[in-house]
């Protein structure tokens, strides 16, 4: 199989116009179409789980709430370590209600932000709802506008740039030693916001070609201090990276021609490479009743897991073809010489899980959950790659030690789904699995529990 270098030699006016291409084209992937759509009034959840999930919302949905929650001080239970001094970030889907319309969908609440101080045996707690261009939109409307990535909206409002549904409810990206905090989001801008107050500032431009371009979520910091991420559309065929210097500034960009680039959600780096797994996912635009992105969506069993292995140093693009997989995470990886070792989390058919995150009163059947550990061993030369099925199961969400983004560890944090967690029970996790080699540990939180994704905290001496 040749290497795909064509993106590596695109000339200055060409790579402008891709990007401005790609950020165009957020408009046909995310606007859907409120053509025969029913007007229906907010929903009422009949029962059971969907009932306590439409309750834990309800405070961030009244319209009383206004945006900012100071929990003060939280009662700690057990013995903090001592050393474990400074702020724990979280941001997340939070309101889901408005006026008389309802998101459907667990990706598409406007993004909360949390802010957790902690010094050792002492906590206090601050949040507060993110006041984008959409939110800001929305309120003095006093509905959702528009359909979001799994949402369908009565009378759903044309997308005129894909910020206008940007929720910033993903993830966060810290820069310049905490002084800069971005909220991030799948399909638009970083949107700036103080670490502080935790106060909406303002969309982030990277650079004017840029402007208006999706930045992905799941960044990677290298040991060197720098930042790559990357950014898709569906329908683009293409993948937009960027590479930012420690202070925030765009070190360089590059437009990457590819296949499967419908829905990429994760990616690895080494030394020397950056990797992305494109699962067999492709998105049917031409759908005219598809109403939001995730009912564009077409799996293909029959094609490859594509692993493209992109040079740092020129761009040029490596493509090996692995069995037939899906994924949203991606765990570490570093290289041997000319091997590459990486670890994700497989799923059968990603659609699966995707429209099991409906949370409608009557939702899509829920797939059974079905995860696998899985390592990748390439060989550079030869481009040929081992997938090795590790036994670990019903897992997500894998951490490794930050300090070793990109280096040989063996240390990897899970999130396991456990037996006490019915088929039927509610979303989540409720086990902690820590990897260190060959050994394996586990902590149950227990009935009535769901843990949250974990981040690994360095001790400041080790």
């Amino acid at each position: 199989m040749r290497s795909n270098s064509n993106a590596s030699s695109l000339c200055q006016p060409t790579r402008r116009a891709a990007l401005q291409t790609l950020a165009a084209s957020a408009l046909s992937a995310w606007a859907g179409s409120s053509t025969g759509a029913k007007t229906t009034t907010a929903p009422t959840p009949s029962s059971g789980y969907e009932q306590v999930w439409a309750r834990n919302f309800v405070p961030w949905d009244a319209p009383a709430f206004a945006g900012e929650l100071h929990s003060g001080p939280l009662p700690v239970t057990g013995r903090a370590p001592a050393a474990l001094i400074g702020r724990f970030y979280r941001n997340g889907p939070a309101r889901f209600g408005r006026g008389d319309t309802r998101l459907s969908h667990w990706f598409d609440g406007d993004g909360m932000v949390q802010r957790f101080d902690i010094q050792g045996a002492h906590a206090s707690h601050v949040g507060r709802l993110l006041d984008t261009p959409k939110s800001r939109e929305e309120t003095a409307r006093g509905r959702f506008l528009y359909n979001g990535f799994g949402s369908q909206l009565p009378e759903a409002q044309p997308l005129l740039r894909p910020d206008l549904a940007n929720p910033a409810n993903i993830n966060l990206l810290a820069m310049r030693e905490g002084k800069d905090l971005y909220a991030l989001w799948e399909a638009g801008s970083a949107l700036q916001i103080d670490p502080e107050s935790l106060h909406t500032q303002s969309l982030k431009t990277w650079s004017n070609d840029t402007a208006g371009a999706p930045f992905s979520a799941h960044p990677r910091l290298a040991a060197d201090g720098t930042v790559w991420n990357f950014g898709y559309l569906s329908g683009s065929g293409r993948l937009l990276i960027y590479h930012l210097s420690a202070q925030g500034q765009l070190l360089r960009q590059q437009v990457l021609e590819l296949p499967q680039t419908d829905m990429v959600h994760d990616f690895a780096i080494t030394q020397n490479h950056l990797i992305f797994l494109l699962q067999p996912i492709h998105a049917d635009l031409q759908h005219s009743d598809a109403y939001n992105l995730l009912n564009t969506l077409r799996w293909d069993a029959q094609a490859p897991l594509l692993a493209c292995i992109v040079s740092q140093a020129d761009f040029s693009v490596r493509r090996i073809e692995l069995p037939n997989s899906g994924l949203f995470h991606i765990g570490n990886a570093w290289e041997n010489g000319n091997t590459l070792r990486l670890a994700y989390v497989h799923h059968n058919n990603l659609l699966d899980a995707l429209r099991s995150f409906d949370i409608s009163p009557h939702p899509h059947p829920r797939a059974q959950f079905r995860t696998q550990w899985r390592e990748i061993v390439i060989d550079l030369p030869s481009r040929r790659a081992e997938v090795i099925d590790t036994g670990i199961e019903a897992v997500e969400f894998p951490r490794h030690d930050p300090r070793r983004t990109g280096q040989n560890s063996h240390l990897t944090v899970l999130l396991q789904r456990g037996s006490s967690l019915e088929h039927d029970g509610p979303m989540g996790f409720n086990q902690v699995l820590v990897i260190n080699g060959e050994r394996l540990q586990r902590f149950d939180y227990g009935p009535g529990w769901l843990a949250e994704e974990h981040v690994l905290v360095p001790h400041p001496e080790h």
